[in-house]
């Protein structure tokens, strides 16, 4: 199954997640150094943000390492991409081969911009983190 067809299902997945107001507003895919597949969803409403990782078999993720993990490639790729000049016009997966091979010096300053996205999920978790 192509990466945007994952997305699709994911986001799917994530719909089930939503209250009441909410809806899914994105959703990134990260695979970290281990190999496990994590799906970030962000979901907009009248309360603001909220966040949920998902797992390739669309269960809550609730490992706070994991979701730290997850964010931090999503957004670090993110912030090498533009970095780079790189236009994305299709879904790609963060991983930590794909950082390095985009990466710059300028990413490694980002660290703060990572770290304040990091406090923003986990403080608008919609389950409890361990």
């Amino acid at each position: 199954m192509a990466l945007a067809d994952d997305l699709l299902r994911a986001a799917e997945a994530a719909a089930g997640f939503a209250e009441p107001g909410e809806r899914v507003a994105a959703v990134l895919a990260a695979e970290p150094a281990d190999g496990t597949r994590v799906y970030v969803c962000s979901y907009e409403g009248d309360g603001g943000r909220s966040w949920l990782a998902l797992d390739r078999n669309d269960d809550a993720v609730s490992s706070r390492s994991l979701v730290r993990e997850a964010v931090s490639l999503v957004a670090l790729c993110e912030i090498a991409e533009e970095a780079a000049g790189i236009e994305v016009v299709q879904p790609r997966l963060a991983t930590p081969v794909y950082l390095d091979r985009i990466g710059s010096p300028e990413v490694a300053a980002s660290l703060q911009a990572v770290e304040a996205l990091l406090q923003e999920v986990e403080s608008a978790y919609k389950r409890e983190l361990q």
